[in-house]
């Protein structure tokens, strides 16, 4: 009796994970081409950042663990590909920054880069235009 390879479907993508500097470094070659090998992983990241396969591996390993990665095995090896999107993750690290930073509030962090960045005349106008296409949540 021989076993067929049942693909089994794809897991829904995670509403978000927080992620740390170093596993971002991993998770954004994922999300420009996936799925990729542990090795490729590891090549790009040594030539890239001077890592070594051990401290990628780990990365890995976490980021399976908290459900940002999904793994399949192939042979040997093990493809990875993204199980949360980028968009997730960056909703989760703008909204961590903005409560560890400014409390929560959208004001002070908006005064503080109008004070201390010099926005020019097309910055501010993006901005106003921005706000105005924003629709009040109440």
């Amino acid at each position: 009796m021989s076993k067929k390879h049942v693909q089994k479907p794809a897991p829904k993508p995670q509403a978000s994970v927080a992620i740390t500097e170093a596993e971002w470094d991993i998770m954004e070659l994922l999300w420009e081409k996936s799925p990729r090998t542990s090795q490729e992983i590891v090549s790009l990241l040594e030539e890239g950042r001077g890592w070594k396969r051990a401290t990628v591996v780990t990365l890995l390993a976490r980021l399976t663990a908290k459900g940002a990665l999904n793994t399949e095995p192939q042979g040997n090896r093990f493809l990875y590909t993204p199980a949360v999107e980028r968009s997730a993750c960056v909703a989760e690290e703008t909204r961590s920054f903005l409560d560890r930073i400014f409390g929560g509030a959208l004001q002070p962090l908006v005064a503080h880069v109008a004070e201390h960045h010099s926005l020019t005349k097309k910055d501010i106008a993006e901005l106003k235009a921005l706000l105005e296409q924003i629709k009040p949540n109440s």
